[in-house]
C-alpha cells in the first residue's frame, strides 16, 4: 500500500492517462494483493477495474470451507452481499451530503451463482490454498484532464482498504451467519439428490414463501401465506440431520389448476426460479427442480434458424418444410414449438408452461375447430395430441391450465390453488374428464426423432463472420447490452422473452460465454461444447476467459446459454 501511495504522489500535476502506468504489476495491500485489471481512459469513461486476492485463512475464514465446492458457492455469495452491503451503504450516505461514492460492487440478487465480482477458488487451483478474488469498479479522480492526486490517494490506500475490512469472518457473529449460508446450500443440494433418488422433478417445502414482492422485485412478500403441501403429495426428506416435509410433483404430467389470482402462476413461477438456488430467507431457499427443467412460452417474432419443428408443425403452405425450419419472425404457434423442440434438443427434460403465455392453437385444438378447417388444411399438431408420446419417452410436463380442459384426461397429478393454497384433486379430474367428450388425436402424426444436439460449428458457422471488432479503436470483440438485447461484436440476440427478469450480470456472463464459445469453435455437439466451456467457468470462475473480469457478470444455466445461441443471427444488410 506504502509503494502505491509513493507511486500516486508522483502523479501530481500529470495528465489523467498515467493512471494506465499501474496496469500490470501487482500492489501488494497487507493481506490483499491488488491489480488494476482496466484503467479508464478519462474520468468519464467507464469505471476502472481492481482485483483484490487473499488467501481465506487470513480473513479469518476456517481452512476447511475451501476444501467443497458447495462451502466455496455458498461463502463467495455471502462475502459479496457483505461488501455490498456496506458499499451500498456509504453511497446513499454520500448521496445525502450531495456526493458521489466513486466505488461500486455488484449488488446481487437472489439466486445464489457463481459470479465473477467475488470468487472463492479451491487450494488445488491456487497452490494449496483457497483464496478469495474480489473485483471492484472505482471512479479514478481527475480535474478535467488532471490526475487529482489527493482524492486518487484517499480512496485507493484508505477508503477502499477499510471496505476490504468487509470480507473479514473476525466475529462469532460473522461466522454464524456464513455458516447458515452454507448449510442453507448444503440441504438444498442434499434435497435435490433425494427427491431425484425417489423419481420426483419438484419439492416444495412447508413454509416456503412463494408469492414475491412486486413485478419487479425478487424479494419475498411481507405477509405472504406460507405454503402447506396437500396430504396426497406430502414426503418427508431426511438431510443433514434434518427433517424437511412438503410436496413432492412425480414424473409424468402435472396440471395446476384453480381461479384466477388464486396462485397458480405464483407455484409455477417458484418452481421455473428453483432450478437454481437461492439465499436463505428467501422462502424458496429449499424448494428444489429438477436441474434441465425449462420454461416454455410463445414468443411472436423470434429468429429461429434451423430448427426441426415438425412434430408440431407439418409442411406450411407453399410447400414450406418444417424439417429445417427457418424464419425472421415465427408466429406464436411456430416460436413456442420450435422452443419446445430446442429444449429438448438441447437435454431438457421437464418443460413448464403457462397457459396465459402460449399460442391456444399450440396447446388445444376443439372438435368444432377441427371440423370447421379439417385436418388436411391444419398444419399446427397441438401439444396436447403429443402430451402422453412425450411422458412415455420420459419428458415431464407442469401446465398451468385456465380453460384447456383437454389435458385433464393426459394428467398423471393436478393441483387446484384455492387462495394460494394447493389442493391435490387428481382423482376428482379423472372423474370429469371420463365423463367428458374426449378428443381424437390427430392420425398420422410425424415422429419425434431423437433429441440429438446440432453440431456448433453448423449453429455458429453463419455468426462466426460476425464475431469482429465494430471499429479501428476496439483490440478485442465486445459485448454490448442494451438492455434485454445483445450484441456480441456484430452478431445480435433478442433475450427479453428468454429472460424477461435476468440481472445485467446475467446477460454480461451470458455474452462472455458466447463470445468464448463462438471464438473456440469445434466441430462437436453444441451441448457437448458448452458443457465443457460451463465445467471449466464452475471449477476455475470466469477469471481463465479472456476478458473474464470486465464486466460483473454471473453464469446462467447451460439451457439458457443453449437457447440464447439459437437466437443469435446477423443483421439484414
Amino acid at each position: 500500500m506504502k509503494e502505491l501511495y509513493q507511486k500516486l504522489r508522483t502523479f501530481t500535476g500529470k495528465n489523467y492517462g498515467l493512471y494506465k502506468s499501474l496496469v500490470g504489476k501487482i500492489w501488494n495491500f497487507g493481506d490483499f494483493d491488488l491489480e488494476f485489471i482496466h484503467v479508464q481512459g478519462d474520468p468519464f469513461a467507464p469505471a476502472s477495474r481492481l482485483k483484490f486476492k487473499a488467501p481465506i485463512e487470513i480473513l479469518g475464514i476456517p481452512a476447511e470451507w475451501g476444501n467443497f465446492p458447495t462451502k466455496r458457492l455458498a461463502l463467495a455469495d455471502f462475502l459479496l452481499r457483505k461488501i455490498a452491503n456496506e458499499v451500498n451503504s456509504r453511497s446513499e450516505a454520500a448521496k445525502e451530503n450531495g456526493e458521489k461514492f466513486l466505488l461500486n460492487v455488484q449488488t446481487p440478487g437472489e439466486e445464489i451463482l457463481v459470479r465473477n465480482s467475488l470468487w472463492v477458488g479451491g487450494p488445488s487451483e491456487n497452490a494449496g490454498k483457497a483464496i478469495v478474488e474480489l473485483m471492484l469498479s472505482v471512479d479514478l479522480p481527475g480535474d478535467k484532464r488532471t490526475i487529482d492526486v489527493s482524492s486518487a490517494a484517499e480512496i485507493l490506500t484508505s477508503t477502499i482498504p477499510d471496505l476490504l475490512m468487509s470480507l473479514y469472518l473476525n466475529s462469532d457473529a460473522d461466522k454464524k451467519e456464513a455458516l447458515r449460508y452454507i448449510e442453507s446450500l448444503e440441504i438444498r443440494e442434499a434435497l435435490l439428490a433425494e427427491m431425484q433418488k425417489r423419481n420426483f422433478i419438484a419439492f416444495v417445502p412447508d413454509g416456503a414463501i412463494l408469492p414475491r414482492e412486486s413485478g419487479a422485485s425478487d424479494k419475498p412478500k411481507a405477509g405472504a401465506i406460507p405454503f402447506t403441501s396437500p396430504e396426497e403429495l406430502r414426503e418427508t426428506f431426511e438431510v443433514c440431520g434434518k427433517k424437511i416435509s412438503g410436496m413432492a410433483i412425480s414424473k409424468g404430467i402435472t396440471i395446476i389448476a384453480g381461479g384466477a389470482y388464486h396462485g397458480k402462476s405464483t407455484l409455477l413461477s417458484a418452481l421455473e426460479s428453483a432450478v437454481v438456488p437461492h439465499i436463505p430467507g428467501d422462502g424458496r431457499e429449499w424448494i428444489v427442480t429438477e436441474t434441465s427443467a425449462m420454461r416454455i412460452a410463445a414468443e411472436p417474432g423470434r429468429i429461429v434458424r434451423g430448427t426441426r419443428i415438425a412434430p408440431f408443425v407439418r409442411e406450411l403452405p407453399f410447400h414450406t418444410s418444417t424439417e429445417n425450419f427457418e424464419t425472421l419472425s415465427a408466429s406464436g404457434s411456430t416460436s413456442e414449438a420450435a422452443n419446445v423442440m430446442e429444449a429438448l434438443e438441447f437435454g431438457s427434460r421437464t418443460l413448464f408452461i403457462d397457459e396465459d403465455a402460449s399460442a391456444v392453437n399450440f396447446l388445444i385444438r376443439d372438435a368444432r375447430m377441427r371440423e370447421l378447417v379439417g385436418e388436411k388444411d391444419e398444419p399446427l399438431i397441438p401439444l396436447s395430441d403429443r402430451a402422453d408420446e412425450l411422458k412415455n419417452r420420459g419428458i415431464n410436463l407442469v401446465l398451468v391450465i385456465g380453460a384447456c380442459g383437454d389435458y385433464l384426461q393426459n394428467a398423471d397429478t393436478v393441483l387446484v390453488m384455492k387462495n394460494y393454497k394447493p389442493f391435490c384433486e387428481t382423482k376428482r379430474a379423472k372423474e370429469i374428464a371420463q365423463k367428458s367428450s374426449v378428443q381424437k388425436p390427430l392420425s398420422k402424426l410425424p415422429p419425434f426423432g431423437e433429441f440429438r444436439s446440432r453440431k456448433l460449428l453448423q449453429i455458429a458457422e453463419a455468426l462466426l463472420p460476425g464475431i469482429k471488432t465494430r471499429n479501428a479503436v476496439e483490440r478485442q470483440v465486445k459485448v454490448r447490452l442494451r438492455g434485454k438485447e445483445m450484441a456480441i461484436g456484430y452478431v445480435q440476440a433478442d433475450l427479453r422473452a428468454l429472460f424477461p427478469h435476468a440481472e445485467t450480470a446475467t446477460l454480461s456472463g451470458l455474452g462472455l460465454f458466447l463470445l468464448n464459445l463462438l471464438q473456440n469453435v469445434e466441430d462437436i455437439p453444441a451441448d457437448e461444447a458448452i458443457q465443457k466451456l460451463y465445467t471449466q467457468i464452475q471449477n476455475v470462475g470466469f477469471r481463465r476467459l479472456p476478458q473474464g473480469f470486465s464486466k460483473d457478470s454471473e453464469l446462467p444455466r447451460k439451457e439458457e446459454i443453449a437457447a440464447a445461441l439459437l437466437r443469435c443471427n446477423l443483421p439484414m444488410t
